[in-house]
């Protein structure tokens, strides 16, 4: 028997707080208006390393939508069966 109490259960699809979204989009949005009009040159300056950073959080966050690890088919097996060159 365990002491610890049930955890609660939201509805799923729907935040607990609907509204720290809507806050977040307009600190996000307000930001974004004050950088792009204000400190151009520093934003045309950083694109390049945002293209980096957005593609690593891209790879991490989002790996699992092909299957993950183990459901990548077929495709690029050596001939022992095994995945060529494929390492994480």
């Amino acid at each position: 028997m365990s002491s610890f109490p049930e955890p609660r259960e939201f509805p799923p699809g729907r935040p607990s707080r609907p509204w720290t979204r809507v806050l977040l989009t307009v600190l996000v949005a307000g930001a974004s208006v004050y950088l792009i009009s204000n400190h151009w040159r520093h934003v045309l300056d950083a694109l390049p390393y945002l293209g980096v950073v957005l593609m690593m959080g891209m790879h991490l966050f989002m790996h699992g939508g092909h299957g993950g690890h183990g459901g990548h088919g077929g495709a690029g097996r050596g001939p022992d069966g095994e995945g060529a060159g494929h390492v994480h």
